[in-house]
């Protein structure tokens, strides 16, 4: 349609369109690369709902979509070796 506005979505508070790589359907790993997160220690969520989008699912993009994109929380710590 010609008054139909370009497709685009909004991660982390930027916003992405069609020229970003958003399309109208998006694997969760794929809505997080648009912000330099790599699939596997990606979390992402729909806004304002919080509803977890898994990374190897399909989605269907709704135009103006939000969506929240974290780090898994990877905690180091030292181990103690008894002999």
């Amino acid at each position: 349609m010609p008054d139909e506005k370009p497709l685009h979505i909004f991660v982390n508070r930027r916003e992405f369109g069609e020229g970003d790589g958003v399309r109208d359907e998006m694997k969760g790993a794929q809505i997080a690369a648009l912000v330099d997160v790599p699939a596997d220690n990606a979390v992402v969520r729909k806004e304002p709902d919080n509803k977890p989008v898994p990374i190897d699912e399909t989605v269907h993009i709704h135009n103006g979509e939000r969506f929240l994109v974290t780090r898994k929380v990877v905690e180091g710590g030292y181990v103690t070796r008894t002999n």
